[in-house]
């Protein structure tokens, strides 16, 4: 790898030198990317003239320009070139495959590749080539976040025990896990190419992830098992004890215990002793595990109910405050902004960057602690092309 400089291909971060060129769309491929740029990855994103498929994409800021686009693809090098020409597949395949490039020839797409993009043609052309590409089904079939998030039961398990329509996610969560996964992935390939100097295809589908994920979380075997499915229950956490409340003001919290520590800590700073005494009584064992508290959920929330009612959410945070009670305020994002210094400048991962098309807005930096890179600085989006001729072109000056 390269040392450390300020940027371009010897920008700061464990990942400085290493370099990659993508094609991709939407949430996934580019978050993936830009997770690789924040630590110091050179990635050079192609788009056709007009943008890419998300260039416009809501929400906009004032100027007209995406702040979806612009946020998923902070710290990239934009360059313009078509790739839905053979001309323009074969200057793609020239970048990608650079001789001399130890720490290139890696390409993420999740747009369907043919010709001199096509993964066996990079790795015909270049052995030690990573390609990586995400789709929607590994039976072909179209997926986005939304279809998979109905395909894998998530959102019938989600809502009010009482609704029976299914409830989506406001946020594509399947999307971000799936980002994260096929950066994982890239790194592993880029690992085993460092100890056997072979390049490889890995492939990746949004489906396998949400299906993945529901078994991970033991979800898909409890269904199989049980042969029933689980059933939604509003807000209540699964087996273990956990709801929202509503304090005097209105305002909504939510509370969720895990640990013994945190339940002792919940009882002692509500004063819900006799309550938690007489549940125990009546039921005829005590409320120190898990699976006792979820069995007695519904007597715990309205004795903690009743205790919020009387409080202002203030004063509901004055009693947890310094205490091992796990709880958070319900906020809207305008109130996160507004009251929580963890999504704004009090948080170190934050910072005002000027991002073109918009102006400076709270921006988040890598968001690991290293030890060795501390500070891993949140990046700038990039400009529609504005690196074309600085990647085509180094030889006619300065990298930029």
């Amino acid at each position: 790898m390269t040392p450390e400089t300020e940027s371009g291909a010897g920008r700061a971060g464990p990942l400085a030198g290493l370099r990659i060129v993508e094609i991709s769309a939407f949430v996934a491929a580019p978050l993936a990317t830009m997770t690789l740029a924040q630590l110091g990855a050179e990635v050079i994103r192609i788009d056709p003239p007009e943008g890419g498929l998300d260039y416009r994409r809501w929400p906009l800021a004032p100027s007209g320009t995406s702040l979806y686009w612009s946020m998923l693809n902070r710290g990239k090098r934009s360059v313009i070139l078509d790739p839905r020409s053979a001309a323009g597949r074969e200057a793609v395949a020239d970048l990608i495959c650079a001789d001399g490039d130890r720490d290139g020839g890696i390409f993420v797409s999740n747009l369907p590749l043919r010709g001199a993009l096509a993964p066996e043609a990079l790795l015909a052309r270049r052995p030690d080539c990573i390609v990586v590409t995400l789709d929607g089904s590994p039976d072909g079939a179209s997926a986005i976040d939304y279809t998979v998030h109905a395909a894998c039961g998530a959102a019938l398990m989600t809502g009010p025990a009482e609704t029976e329509a299914p409830v989506n996610n406001a946020v594509p969560y399947w999307d971000i896990i799936c980002g994260r996964t096929l950066s994982t992935g890239l790194l592993a390939a880029v690992l085993e190419r460092a100890r056997t100097g072979r390049g490889q295809h890995v492939a990746l589908s949004l489906s396998d992830i949400a299906m993945e994920s529901m078994a991970n979380l033991g979800i898909l075997a409890e269904a199989e098992l049980s042969g029933a499915a689980r059933p939604r229950d509003g807000n209540w956490v699964y087996g273990a004890f956990g709801r929202d409340f509503c304090a005097r003001c209105g305002r909504r919290f939510m509370v969720a215990v895990v640990t013994e520590k945190q339940w002792q800590a919940l009882v002692a700073a509500t004063g819900l002793a006799g309550d938690v005494a007489r549940i125990e009584t009546a039921r005829g064992r005590t409320l120190e595990t898990d699976v006792a508290r979820y069995e007695a959920r519904h007597a715990i929330g309205d004795a903690l109910q009743g205790w919020a009612a009387e409080q202002t959410l203030a004063e509901v945070a004055a009693a947890f405050e310094g205490t091992a009670v796990c709880w958070s305020p319900y906020r809207s994002t305008a109130e996160m902004l507004a009251e929580d210094p963890r999504a704004g400048p009090g948080n170190p991962i934050f910072e005002a960057v000027a991002h073109p098309g918009i102006g400076p807005v709270l921006t988040p930096g890598a968001p690991f602690r290293m030890g060795n890179h501390p500070g891993l600085s949140a990046r700038t989006a990039p400009a529609l092309g504005a690196e074309t001729e600085a990647v085509l072109h180094p030889e006619s000056g300065p990298e930029r």
